[in-house]
């Protein structure tokens, strides 16, 4: 098996269970990763990841009713050269920024639970709740989100210029 090939097992397994993928979408998916902007034809997929032409498109057509991926075609050629859409990315950003957003109401709310059960205790006592994890969580999901939405910006700038 060559690096590439590697490199696709590793990403599909990946994206397998990351994306909640059929390991054979997920194999499409990081081929057309890796491709990147040239996209793939039908045949160089059946070709390269060895499975049979009704369950290649079967898994294409899936990939893009999901707005996973589209296509392109050249003038003057027939083939469909497949890439992955441009808000493939913007998506799974998106729901990873939810997903912290999320994330970081319910511990904004364990917090106030917790500071509200210190009121009835001394402060010597060991019954009190230790709020330094809960207030790092929420330091490390705030840059988090941060990052990720400047990433996000910065696609999406640089798509504009495609």
């Amino acid at each position: 098996m060559n690096k590439k090939d590697k490199l696709i097992e590793k990403m599909g397994v990946h994206l397998e269970h990351k994306e909640q993928l059929a390991p054979l979408a997920a194999r499409i998916l990081s081929s057309l990763i890796l491709k990147g902007k040239k996209g793939e034809t039908f045949e160089n997929l059946v070709s390269e990841l060895q499975a049979s032409k009704s369950t290649i498109f079967t898994h294409l057509t899936t990939l893009q009713a999901s707005h996973r991926i589209t296509y392109y075609t050249k003038t003057g050629d027939r083939k469909k050269y497949f890439i992955l859409s441009p808000n493939a990315w913007i998506q799974s950003m998106d729901e990873m920024i939810n997903n912290w957003n999320d994330e970081r109401d319910i511990h904004l709310e364990i917090i106030n639970y917790k500071a509200e059960t210190n009121k009835n205790f001394p402060e010597d006592s060991d019954e009190r709740f230790d709020l330094g994890f809960h207030h790092e969580y929420l330091s490390y999901l705030n840059q988090a989100t941060s990052l990720m939405e400047n990433l996000r910006q910065k696609l999406i700038e640089n798509h504009k210029n495609d």
